[in-house]
């Protein structure tokens, strides 16, 4: 019984420090998602930012490349954002002419 309890506490012990950066990574998500919606405000509601390890990636649909750009940029001033890529992100144009 007494080797069940030690294995179950090194694995808790073990488990702490993952459970703790999946906690940081939530924090910084929605970080990083506030600061892009409070820059652009409704140009980035199709725009969703996910950080993994202090990388940055925005995916979606933005109205103009500027809008990427200004993104990109307020997504990596972030505290705890390294890099911030926006390959993801796609802009919507219209080709049809009066």
């Amino acid at each position: 019984m007494k080797s069940l309890i030690a294995t179950l506490a090194i694995a808790a012990g073990l488990a702490a420090p993952f459970a703790a950066q999946a906690d940081t990574s939530t924090n910084l998500n929605a970080a990083a998602q506030s600061a892009m919606q409070t820059a652009l405000g409704e140009r980035a509601k199709d725009l969703t930012v996910t950080v993994s390890q202090g990388v940055a990636s925005i995916q979606g649909w933005a109205l103009q490349p500027h809008d990427v750009d200004v993104a990109r940029y307020v997504v990596s001033k972030v505290p705890g954002v390294t890099q911030a890529y926006s390959s993801g992100a796609r802009t919507w144009t219209a080709t049809d002419r009066l």
